[in-house]
């Protein structure tokens, strides 16, 4: 809507510019306070008409109109496709329904029952009054960590259903699966008319282009990955890339969760009041503050580090061979550049109207490109160097094993060495020291197997589980107005938050910007249980 209206203006004001022109002067016929104003514009269209001509004068205003409807269409198009980008969600995944269920929908549409769901449904407004917090739970060694019936990450529990598939036929990577009968558990004493979500059964979320997946109750297996799944994440990277490579893993760490409700203040409790939500979710904060450390940052290990792991080392030797590989195509455009910088001499030097000044300028551009072009290939020989020795160093080695003091000091050296001897081409992709590389292990195995738990130290757990169980800045959360400002105040303000998927250094969820992954749904289709209808929202945190 806000789209037509800027048209609309911008329109409005390139016809009265041009309309203006066609009758100046209007300074004559104006008069009190808005003969200044008539005398400047008359002005302004006269030196116009001298640059450009009547006729130039008059199109002026209407091109400039026109440039800028079009900057107006073509940035409108952009935040509608910016679902189709790198780590942005497209449209949810629809599965085209059969005749069948068609009519079976108009029926459901139409049919009492339904419409009587429906208008019992609670006000999507009031689930503000308590929003549920999806509280990532403590690790321990005496229980079955993939044993819970709701969790963030690994693989989902579909029961036999077709695993969800954007529209080109890719399979969509899952994020969380939400047992709703624990989210039921989570209301007693609830004010409100009730928890709008079924009792039994849970919902599967896949986040890429979106979809909400109902699964029956019961004991299920774990779900086999489809063929051709795509990433999830780059470890120690991004999630969601475009491309796989040698960290890229197909699904995110598994890590069960406790729906935790949260009843908001008297204060606060107004569903139709807008503009609530930055104190909603400061209430939300504090309350959750009284039960969970909130989080000041990703996790960290203190210098000096006591301990590292092969799994770090063995992560450092992926990094360097990606380094490796992009340093080529670094040394492919140094030589394009160089190439480019020669034959610029070569053309100025057969130009009798080159001066001395701009030819000894462009030989000096050679000489820069040619130093940084050998000094380019100088890390690429370093860097293939120090990436033999690692593949060697960490040769069939169990990844969670520690590495002896000895060990470690090596690793440390190779650290300080491509830092400094290959600076250039390790930027983007090596960390500085062995602190980050033992933080990077740590994530890994404390949502791991067993064995991977077992080489983490009481203290180390007791740390992570009393200080890193909530999300980075917003939370995993159900019902509520969530961490978007404007889906909460725009496009979703009457829709229901089915589930926010926050920024989580422990899930290796970095989005981007600290963003949030919301999917919403209407009042309507939540009363209909039409999953397939929920929509999928990316906002920045």
């Amino acid at each position: 809507m806000k789209r037509w209206i800027a048209l609309v203006v911008i329109i409005a004001l390139a016809g009265a510019a041009a309309g203006y022109v066609i009758d100046a002067p209007f300074a004559p016929f104006a008069t009190g306070p808005w003969r200044q104003t008539a005398t400047f514009l008359d002005d302004a269209t006269a030196a116009l008409v001298s640059l450009v001509g009547r006729g130039g004068a008059i199109a002026a205003p209407l091109l400039v109109g026109a440039v800028l409807c079009g900057l107006t269409l073509f940035a409108a198009r952009k935040a509608d496709g910016k679902q189709d980008g790198e780590s942005l969600p497209g449209p949810v995944w629809r599965p085209e329904a059969s005749a069948e269920e068609q009519a079976a929908e108009q029926n459901d549409r139409s049919g009492p029952d339904r419409r009587s769901l429906a208008s019992s449904m609670p006000d999507p407004e009031d689930l503000l009054v308590r929003p549920v917090v999806l509280v990532r739970k403590a690790r321990s060694r005496s229980r079955d960590w993939f044993d819970d019936t709701s969790w963030l990450g690994g693989l989902p529990k579909l029961a036999g259903i077709p695993w969800p598939r954007d529209r080109n036929g890719a399979p969509l990577p899952f994020a969380a699966q939400i047992d709703l009968a624990r989210i039921a558990a989570a209301f007693p004493g609830n004010p409100l008319p009730g928890n709008p979500l079924p009792e039994a059964g849970s919902l599967a979320f896949f986040v890429g282009t979106g979809a909400v997946v109902p699964v029956p109750a019961g004991d299920h297996e774990f779900s086999r990955p489809p063929a051709h799944l795509p990433p999830a994440y780059d470890e120690g990277g991004f999630p969601l890339p475009r491309h796989a490579s040698r960290l890229s893993h197909e699904f995110f760490p598994f890590w069960p969760v406790e729906a935790v409700s949260l009843a908001l203040p008297e204060a606060l409790r107004d569903p139709h009041r807008p503009g609530d939500e930055p104190a909603i979710e400061q209430a939300m904060t504090e309350r959750l503050a009284q039960r969970y450390p909130l989080r000041n940052g990703p996790l960290t290990v203190q210098e000096p580090v006591e301990r590292v792991w092969w799994h770090g080392a063995l992560h450092l030797a992926n990094l360097f061979h990606v380094a490796l590989d992009e340093a080529s195509l670094q040394i492919d455009r140094r030589e394009s550049r160089t190439d480019g910088a020669r034959d610029d001499v070569e053309l100025l030097g057969a130009d009798p109207d080159t001066t001395p000044l701009r030819l000894e300028a462009a030989r000096r551009a050679v000489d820069r490109e040619d130093a940084r072009l050998h000094a380019c290939r100088m890390q690429h020989a370093a860097l293939e160097q120090v990436t033999q020795a690692m593949d060697e160093f960490t040769r069939e080695r169990d990844p969670w094993a520690p590495l002896t003091s000895e060990e470690s000091t090596v690793l440390q050296d190779v650290l300080v060495h491509v830092n400094r001897d290959c600076a250039d081409l390790v930027r983007h992709h090596v960390p500085q020291t062995l602190a980050d590389l033992a933080a990077f292990s740590l994530r890994a195995m404390v949502s791991g197997p067993p064995e991977a738990l077992a080489q983490v130290s009481d203290a180390e757990l007791a740390h992570i589980n009393a200080a890193y169980r909530l999300a980075n800045l917003h939370q995993h959360q159900i019902f509520g107005p969530g961490g978007s400002r404007r889906a909460m105040g725009e496009d979703h303000r009457r829709d229901v938050l089915l589930l926010q998927l926050a920024y989580d250094d422990m899930m290796e969820w970095n989005w981007g910007d600290m963003g949030l992954y919301q999917f919403w749904i209407s009042p309507e289709d939540l009363a209909n249980r039409r999953w397939d209808r929920a929509s999928l929202t990316f906002e920045e945190g």
